[in-house]
Formats: structure tokens, C-alpha cells, sequence
């Protein structure tokens, strides 16, 4: 084989992985799950998270549910103000989404007088149904907006969250 007919070979093969390692780059989707929180009259509320799910519809798999990575474990609500944080952000397949689930760890807060309280999360778990379409190539930005003062509840000297949302904003 002659040296100009290897270098040939070489290039066409360069450019054959390149080509199909892109399909893979449009064959996906980008899902960015952010949150908010509305004012809460606390010194601090820092949320753990451990997981969060997404649901796409007629998913090959048995339940369709799939494990996003978390970009953060721990959010301080109070400490957000009016900004959103990212809490997820990963690649998917294409197609129709469902549903959110989102597993709480454990939640632990600062009341206006400085007492700090670990907060009660009775069952761990946000599910919210919320469609919404993942274009190849494309990404969907879902922010969650929890309602703090409708998610805390006092129940004499203890404290319980359970998460409720104000809003869900998909763009």
C-alpha cells in the first residue's frame, strides 16, 4: 500500500468515527432542572437532595424511570432570594417526559431567633406530573419554584416539610 493511499484510509476513518461519534451528540437532548423557592421569614433551610428521576413515555425499559445526575446535593432555600440554582443537568434520549420525582434526604433549618431544627420529611419524595418534549440536539430548562410557607408545617416543638410547589415553569 502506497503511503498517499494509507493517509486516505487514515483521513476517511478520522472522519467515519467523528460522523458517528455527532450522532450521538443530536441523537440526545439536554434536561436542566433548576429551583426557586418563595420568601420564607427563616434564617436558613438547607434541602438534601439524594436523587432525581425523570419519566419518559413508552420508555423501553420496564418503568421508564431514569436517574439524572445532581449538579448540587444541598440547596439553602432561604439563601436563594429571588435566584434560581441548578439542581440537574444531563443528557437524554429524545422523546416525551412525563413526569419529575425527586428524593429529599433530610432537611435541617434556622429559625428567625437562631434555634436551628431538623425538619421531619415524612416520605422523601416530590412527584410532579410534568410533561414535556426533548428534542435531539435540543435541551429543556424545567425550574421548580417550592412553596416554603405552604411546605413547612409546625406540629408543637417539631417541624415537618412537605415539599409543595408553587409553580413549573418549562422552557
Amino acid at each position: 500500500m502506497t503511503p498517499r493511499r494509507a493517509f486516505a484510509l487514515a483521513v476517511a476513518a478520522l472522519l467515519a468515527i467523528i460522523a458517528v461519534a455527532s450522532l450521538g451528540t443530536y441523537a440526545s437532548g439536554t434536561i436542566k432542572i433548576a429551583v426557586s423557592a418563595t420568601p420564607l421569614n427563616w434564617q436558613h433551610l438547607n434541602v438534601v437532595f439524594s436523587d432525581i428521576q425523570v419519566h419518559r413515555a413508552n420508555a423501553g425499559n420496564a418503568s421508564g424511570w431514569t436517574s439524572v445526575p445532581l449538579s448540587t446535593t444541598q440547596i439553602d432555600f432561604v439563601g436563594l432570594g429571588n435566584v434560581t440554582q441548578l439542581l440537574s443537568l444531563d443528557r437524554a434520549p429524545p422523546g416525551k417526559y412525563t413526569q419529575l420525582r425527586i428524593a429529599i434526604n433530610s432537611v435541617e433549618g434556622v429559625l428567625p431567633n437562631g434555634t436551628h431544627v431538623t425538619v421531619t420529611v415524612p416520605d422523601g419524595e416530590l412527584m410532579t406530573v410534568t410533561p414535556f418534549d426533548l428534542a435531539g440536539g435540543g435541551s429543556v430548562t424545567i425550574t421548580l419554584n417550592f412553596d416554603l410557607a405552604s411546605s413547612i408545617h409546625g406540629a408543637g416543638d417539631k417541624w415537618i416539610f412537605r415539599p409543595v410547589l408553587g409553580s413549573v415553569q418549562i422552557d
